[in-house]
């Protein structure tokens, strides 16, 4: 009797990697699809990423890129997919908002946020060693830039109660939102 009278199903997982580039968002997704992932449901990793490559990093493409991500995760909830594993560079807290948002409106998923690398900010890598693992395609300032306007999240709730991130997304239109 694993689901017997009273027991709620297991709840699916949602985890969202925020980091600077360099520090290993990708391989940590993969390592943790694979501790998290289990045989009779589909897991998935999704980042605007993956849409920046297709379309050269070119700035021009960044907002739908980001876009198309939020529609993927979304759609992935809708189909019950688990884990659902997001990683984007998530500076600031409004960047993880509409991820938090998905996750408590579907109910049925436990939601984690992860920083990278491990123990930051105490434990960050220096400008020089992100630009040296990017192999010099990011320039430094950007680093800089992504430094100076984190935001810190200890919880959920840190993501879902910011007021910046409700007046950037109240009147958006996007699919997950309406």
């Amino acid at each position: 009797m694993a689901n017997g009278r009273g027991r709620k199903p297991p709840k699916k997982n949602l985890i969202i990697i925020r980091g600077l580039p360099g520090v290993g968002k990708k391989s940590h997704a993969r390592k943790l699809l694979d501790e998290y992932g289990r045989p009779d449901v589909a897991g998935g990793i999704y980042s605007a990423s993956n849409y920046h490559a297709m379309f050269n990093w070119n700035k021009f493409h960044f907002p739908r890129n980001h876009q198309w991500s939020r529609r993927d995760v979304f759609r992935a909830m809708k189909e019950g997919v688990d884990p659902i594993i997001v990683y984007n560079i998530h500076c600031l807290l409004s960047d993880m908002w509409p991820y938090v948002y998905m996750g408590m409106s579907w109910r049925d998923y436990h939601i984690t946020i992860i920083e990278l690398p491990e123990g930051c900010p105490k434990n960050a890598l220096s400008i020089n060693q992100l630009y040296r693992n990017c192999r010099g395609k990011i320039p430094k300032h950007k680093f800089r830039y992504w430094e100076n306007y984190w935001e810190e999240a200890d919880d959920i709730w840190d993501v879902l109660d910011d007021g910046s991130s409700i007046d950037r997304w109240q009147y958006e239109r996007e699919e997950w939102i309406l």
